[in-house]
């Protein structure tokens, strides 16, 4: 991913640094695991990179249900480089997943709510709780989903948003 960033709370503004995955899946009757790495590279704008190298372990699962598709998405990111004089980035996300049809290319869901426990700290750093209504089109005879958000991130001491709104559209390529 690679997060643009309208104001921070130091009022900086920009894109953030870029997070990488690569994940191997294997599928199962019940639905599909994940096992990889992500990286974490120090591309943001000043003021907002952690001008941090970082990488370690990623994995999460989905299973269908009779209802929906549920599952978890974890990455670890821990600093191996970069500037001295900035704090280490060593950092566990954990993105639940949760999705629920509702009939003619509707569904709704958890939002991309991205759970963070800081190890330096001890303690949670972003504590959000969001939903998503989702559509999905056909555009140009190609499988479009667009996604409505909102989140409340319900950490009292964090730097992001307290509340966020999200649009988004995604192009869905086949295999």
């Amino acid at each position: 991913s690679l997060p643009y960033y309208t104001e921070t709370a130091n009022g900086a503004s920009g894109l953030g640094d870029a997070t990488l995955f690569n994940l191997t899946t294997f599928t199962r009757d019940w639905g599909r695991f994940g096992v990889g790495v992500v990286g974490l590279l120090p591309t943001g704008a000043e003021g907002i990179s952690a001008e941090k190298w970082g990488v370690g372990p990623a994995a999460g699962f989905v299973a269908q249900t009779g209802w929906g598709l549920a599952g978890v998405f974890n990455q670890n990111i821990f600093t191996v480089g970069g500037d001295n004089a900035n704090p280490d980035v060593n950092v566990s996300i954990i993105q639940p997943i949760l999705n629920v049809p509702l009939g003619n290319g509707w569904s709704v869901g958890t939002s991309e709510m991205n759970v963070t426990y800081d190890w330096d700290a001890g303690e949670f750093t972003s504590l959000p709780v969001g939903v998503s209504l989702n559509k999905l089109v056909n555009a140009g005879g190609k499988p479009v989903q667009l996604i409505a958000s909102y989140e409340r991130d319900f950490y009292d001491e964090g730097m992001g948003p307290k509340d966020t709104i999200g649009l988004t559209a995604k192009l869905l390529l086949p295999k």
